[in-house]
């Protein structure tokens, strides 16, 4: 065994070490100090993130990094299920596992950018550190609250991850990477942007773990851009984020919805380029007007960040990754495939509710009230082939004409599996208050009954099977159309 490679493991060896103390040791003492749960959770995170970034420095063997993080993703589970860091934990296994995710997030950016480990450490600095003020600040300084989910976090904590991002990140473009000012500032803008976003909308814990890939991303491809390509960056974060108060003024999105759109919009324009967002665009556009055009017959209408995940994560911003990653045109057709079934689906539910005629069941073959899962109408199928054909020919402007043949298959299939799933396996509920039935578990303060269907089978998580049948379909259509 070289002498480097012992390096390596002593390195890890300490780096772990380092980490543990910091879990038990110090949240502790900052307990037995009167700090407060919070500080005694967050403080820990900060050094964790702070040795974990020195170590990306000092090992030099993919192998060695590897196995570490590995042992100490295990050892982790272990401890937070066995509770054996009681003290600055908060109870909640879900949040607990940050621990666990945060290990596995700097595994996944030692596997895709092990030649760029500046890169890594950044990521781990930005998750440790702003992860870390966010907390805090939103504890001390927060007021205007944003609930997501199962947490509450809040828009001052935004703004405290945000500099502290951005700080990071700036320092790492002009000292390590060498850049211009003008291309720091841009990609230091665009990072900090779109990573606390990142930070403000997901589960609890869920940041630990995209945190450190997606800025090891960032930097990863940011200190190789053009200078055309750092300004396309910093206008797709300008673009993007001014239309957040103009998405909640208009009623389109919420709060959570409005950010997370922004979040899509900035990453397409800026990992794909300016052709990326035109698909998107007429998705949110289109379907956010006719959402709103009904919202005086319709109580509730208004989207959410769920719509905007489901709509959003896996139809563009997985393709843009890969995209970004490979310069493989085939991820566009991923992308088009997707958004048109996104499109496709959306435009079938809210034009068809305006069918003159009731629409009829896939499980039962008779009328039901207009917005049923898995019913469908002439009108809603029209709807369905217009929404494919009109992110067909988007596509065909900035692609190739096979794009509309792509659009118009994806589009049908992603909707009608949509409807199919709908009407077979999806939760559908009664209320044992008001004996109505609906698609939602809670309903007048109680839990309702499970009529028919999976319960933990959900709306959106029919629209993300239809979603990606749409992209297999687009792939699929336009190998054979290539022939």
């Amino acid at each position: 065994m070289n002498s480097t490679l012992w390096q390596d493991i002593i390195a890890g060896a300490a780096a772990t070490m380092l980490v543990a103390v910091a879990l038990m040791l110090v949240g502790r003492i900052l307990i037995r100090v009167g700090a407060g749960r919070l500080a005694a959770r967050k403080v820990p995170h900060a050094l964790c993130g702070v040795f974990v970034a020195l170590a990306a420095y000092q090992l030099s063997s993919l192998a060695v990094a590897v196995g570490v993080l590995i042992l100490t993703a295990i050892c982790l589970g272990v401890a937070v299920e066995r509770r054996l860091l009681p003290d600055i934990l908060e109870g909640s296994r879900e949040r607990d596992y940050g621990l666990v995710g945060f290990a596995i997030g700097v595994l996944v950016a030692a596997l895709l950018f092990w030649s760029d480990r500046t890169a890594i450490a950044a990521g781990v600095l930005v998750l440790g550190l702003a992860d870390a003020a966010a907390a805090l600040i939103g504890c001390r300084f927060g007021r205007h609250r944003v609930a997501v989910a199962n947490a509450v976090r809040s828009l001052e904590g935004s703004g405290g991850f945000v500099v502290v991002a951005f700080s990071i990140a700036l320092t790492v473009t002009l000292v390590e990477y060498k850049l211009n000012i003008a291309a720091a500032l841009a990609i230091s803008t665009f990072l900090a942007l779109t990573t606390a976003s990142i930070e403000l909308l997901v589960l609890p814990a869920a940041d630990n773990l995209l945190i450190t890939p997606w800025v090891a991303l960032l930097l990863h491809l940011g200190h190789n851009l053009s200078p055309g390509g750092a300004l396309r960056w910093l206008l797709a974060a300008i673009v993007a984020y001014s239309a957040v108060p103009v998405m909640v003024r208009l009623r389109w999105l919420d709060l959570p919805g409005a950010i997370g759109a922004a979040l899509v919009t900035a990453s397409a324009i800026g990992l794909g380029g300016w052709s990326w967002i035109a698909p998107v665009a007429t998705f949110f556009v289109m379907t956010s007007a006719i959402t709103a055009y009904r919202r005086a017959k319709r109580a509730g209408s208004q989207r959410g960040l769920s719509q905007v995940m489901v709509n959003g994560v896996l139809p563009v911003m997985i393709p843009v990754i890969g995209y970004a990653l490979t310069r493989n045109q085939i991820w566009m057709v991923a992308y088009i495939g997707g958004i048109a079934a996104s499109t496709a689906d959306s435009w079938a539910s809210e034009i068809g509710r305006f069918s003159s005629r009731p629409p009829i069941s896939l499980r039962t073959r008779r009328r039901v009230p207009g917005g049923t899962s898995g019913a469908v109408s002439g009108l809603g199928l029209a709807a369905t082939w217009l929404g494919g054909l009109a992110i067909g020919v988007i596509g065909a402007l900035v692609g190739s004409a096979t794009l509309i043949v792509v659009g118009i298959a994806a589009g049908l299939a992603g909707s009608l599996l949509d409807s199919v799933l709908g009407a077979t396996v999806q939760g559908r509920f009664r209320c044992p208050s008001c004996h109505e039935a609906l698609e939602e578990p809670r309903h007048c303060g109680v839990h309702t009954e499970l009529s028919n269907g999976y319960r933990w089978i959900d709306n959106d998580v029919v629209n993300a099977c239809a979603n990606a049948t749409g992209m297999g379909v687009a792939l699929a259509v336009f190998g054979m159309v290539s022939l």
